[in-house]
């Protein structure tokens, strides 16, 4: 009889070591699967703000590809994208440059003058350079907050770029 009851209890020593094995396995696979999961969230919004701002920035630059509209300045002390527009006899210029983290956007009319401060916040960005390679040719370079940088060459197709002072 005692050696059936102490056969009994190993019986169940085994069961719950192997409950215990089974919970222990299935928490390292969720904890597995949750660092897999936060990494692709975060390869995933880098890979959205990159390519937004890169496709926002070509956009822009497309959308105003008019002789004499696009020019490399600056913003204060900032390098910026200028695009200069006229409509209904009053000249606008729209600045697009890296300031406090944010790529940001600022149109205003010519002869105002605003801080960049002023510009509304498109997406985060740690910084933005821009260099014209040529007359017809723009390289923009962005800086994510993840420390990567991507380049992005724009052709311009009528007129090339101004030089802005």
């Amino acid at each position: 009889m005692l050696e059936k009851q102490q056969r009994h209890i190993i019986d169940i020593f085994f069961v719950i070591a192997l409950f215990c094995l089974f919970a222990l396995s299935a928490i390292f696979l969720i904890s597995i699967g949750a660092d897999i999961y936060g990494k692709t969230v975060t390869n995933m919004e880098n890979n959205f703000n990159t390519r937004t701002a890169l496709a926002y920035i070509t956009e822009k630059v497309r959308q105003s590809d008019k002789d004499g509209q696009i020019s490399v300045g600056q913003l204060e002390d900032l390098p910026a994208l200028v695009i200069t527009e006229a409509s209904t006899g009053s000249s606008y210029q729209t600045y697009l440059y890296a300031y406090e983290g944010h790529l940001k956007e600022l149109m205003c009319k010519s002869d105002l003058i605003l801080g960049p401060e002023a510009g509304q916040d498109i997406l985060s960005v740690s910084d933005f350079t821009l260099a014209p390679v040529n007359d017809n040719l723009l390289k923009c370079t962005i800086s994510l907050s993840s420390k990567e940088s991507y380049v992005l060459y724009i052709s311009i197709h009528t007129g090339g770029l101004m030089h802005h002072e």
